[in-house]
């Protein structure tokens, strides 16, 4: 069980599942990789934690709050970012 934190706001976004911490990473670069996202917009301000452990035999989260990475940990260079070597 994963959530984003928003700096600006002081709060979590609401929470979202999936099976495994690497898909996770995906979505969050996803949405910081788009212009037209807020995330994106301003990766700054997002984060990306693990709130939980959810056990799909019991149905039960088991609370374990881990910060998996930030915004700016995870955006791409734009191609004026990326500085020109000369050969």
């Amino acid at each position: 069980m994963f959530s984003i934190y928003d700096e600006k706001a002081n709060a979590y976004l609401p929470p979202f599942i999936l099976p495994e911490t690497a898909m996770a990473i995906r979505t969050f670069g996803d949405c910081v990789n788009s212009d037209t996202h807020q995330f994106g917009q301003h990766p700054a301000d997002y984060t990306l934690y693990q709130i939980a452990k959810f056990d799909d035999s019991d149905g039960h989260p088991e609370p374990e709050k881990k910060l998996i990475l930030t915004g700016l940990e995870v955006k791409k260079p734009t191609p004026e970012q990326v500085p020109e070597y000369e050969s």
